[in-house]
């Protein structure tokens, strides 16, 4: 059966608007797309939008139960997120007047999110991990960044009834938010977090590939150098290498991992047959928990420290957030702590794999007169990358690991005269190998290639 190609796109009608022309034609009452806003004009609608948040810091002063903490910050996230949003959508960040509340705003939101995935966590380690004793020196650590956000989010939310009181002279709010509005769950619910998920073909399939992807993650974290000097060595960790963006990426992951799992995984008579999932599952909430509030507190100190519009400003909100504070918890509290439990994960998540991976062993021929040089030897690495799981490569004596381009080109090199390439691992990575080599490695092109390696097909040039 031949392969499905791309139908041409048909040119426009006769008497058909070009395309783009309904929207590139400019109308004779078209105008300035900014206009000026006057501060009077913003306030009442600014009192409006702040009430919410100030009552929930009456609610906090008043006070409530230990079990409403959770809660609280997710009501504090989700108001704090809304201000926000109108704060910026009228350029506050660039007013004289409004730059500070839209700051602490900012601050306090990071901070709210940054204690929820905290308090998770400690739930997390005392469901999963019990009253082990050498986890004593963590949950003292763990219970001493808790109280240092905890505070930060009450002298943030203190601080913004403060200045909308004072400097900013508007009417606020003295009566506390209804504490029945902390009951129930304290949380937020989320579609499956699958985009980049390889479609499993079965449960075993969906273990090796959470697996694959938990140890990848694993990896990357361990290969975090986290210095052991002064605060200039932080931040040039938090500036370069790991900044906020690394941090949000590594969550975003762990997220589908979790997602993944409890949508197809739990409840399952697979995990009931292996006691090891619901282990792996518990290692997966803790070091996703921990990972949001490294991400969190990156993101508060990224701001802070770089995204801030003016000097004396960011003075004004540095009174209420530290800046090494937020660089110790987020990266020698929680990174390095990330990478130990990692560590200890990793044992479980191998097992798991090794379990749920159907291993085979094929060796392949190169085109005639072809050598493994770096056009196919990436080829080779994107294969084994998109599946996510490991593959060993051997030329002659050697072997390596085929995620690695590096290693495959070394490889290569090292065997100028080897014309059969070994590979070992699952056998879906390698169902695609096979069919790479029987496409002579993309050498004539990937145009060709069956629909298997779509993802390796280079874009059409335009004409």
């Amino acid at each position: 059966m031949s392969e499905p190609r791309a139908r041409p796109i048909p040119s426009p009608a006769a008497g058909a608007p070009a395309p783009g022309a309904k929207l590139s034609a400019e109308g004779s009452g078209a105008a300035a797309l900014d206009r000026v806003l006057s501060e009077a004009a913003y306030r009442a609608r600014f009192a409006t939008e702040i009430a919410p948040l100030l009552r929930l810091e009456r609610l906090l002063d008043a006070g409530f139960g230990a079990e409403g903490s959770r809660a609280f910050c997710v009501r504090v996230v989700a108001e704090a997120e809304r201000v926000e949003y109108g704060l910026l959508e009228v350029g506050a960040r660039d007013s004289r007047t409004f730059a500070y509340v839209t700051e602490v705003v900012t601050q306090l939101r990071w901070c709210a999110k940054a204690l929820h995935a905290l308090l998770h966590l400690r739930g997390r380690i005392r469901r999963y991990l019990g009253e082990r004793t050498d986890l004593d020196a963590f949950r003292a650590d763990l219970d001493a960044c808790i109280a240092w956000v905890a505070g930060r989010v009450e002298a943030l939310l203190v601080a913004l009834r403060t200045e909308v009181q004072g400097p900013l002279g508007l009417a606020v709010p003295e009566d506390a938010a209804d504490v029945a509005a902390l009951d129930g769950e304290d949380v937020r619910w989320r579609l499956p977090q699958d985009l980049d998920v390889p479609s499993s073909h079965d449960d075993r399939d969906r273990v090796a590939d959470m697996c694959a992807a938990f140890l990848a993650l694993g990896d990357e974290v361990e290969r975090v150098v986290v210095p052991e000097g002064d605060l200039a060595a932080l931040d040039a960790l938090a500036r370069g290498p790991f900044g906020p963006a690394s941090a949000q990426e590594l969550r975003v992951r762990m997220h589908a991992v979790q997602s993944s799992y409890d949508s197809t995984i739990a409840g399952t008579p697979h995990e009931a047959e292996d006691p090891r999932l619901p282990t792996f599952r518990g290692y997966v909430s803790i070091l996703l928990h921990l990972l949001e509030a490294v991400a969190y507190l990156l993101s508060a100190h990224g701001r802070l420290a770089s995204d801030v519009r003016s000097a004396a400003l960011r003075d004004r909100v540095r009174r209420l957030v530290d800046e090494g504070l937020l660089l110790r918890w987020s990266l020698r509290f929680g990174l390095v702590n990330a990478a130990r439990c990692f560590r200890e994960a990793r044992t479980v998540a191998q097992a798991l794999l090794a379990r749920a991976t159907r291993v085979r062993e094929v060796a392949l021929a190169l085109p005639p007169g072809r050598k493994l040089h770096l056009r196919p030897a990436g080829l080779i690495v994107r294969v084994v990358q998109r599946h996510g799981l490991p593959v060993e490569m051997g030329m002659g004596e050697q072997t390596v690991d085929a995620r690695q381009l590096m290693d495959v080109i070394l490889l290569a090199a090292g065997n100028p005269s080897e014309t059969r390439v070994r590979f070992r691992g699952d056998e879906r990575p390698l169902a695609d190998l096979q069919a790479l080599f029987e496409h002579r490695l993309g050498e004539e092109g990937t145009d060709r290639f069956p629909l298997s390696l779509a993802y390796l097909r280079e874009p059409a040039k335009p004409s």
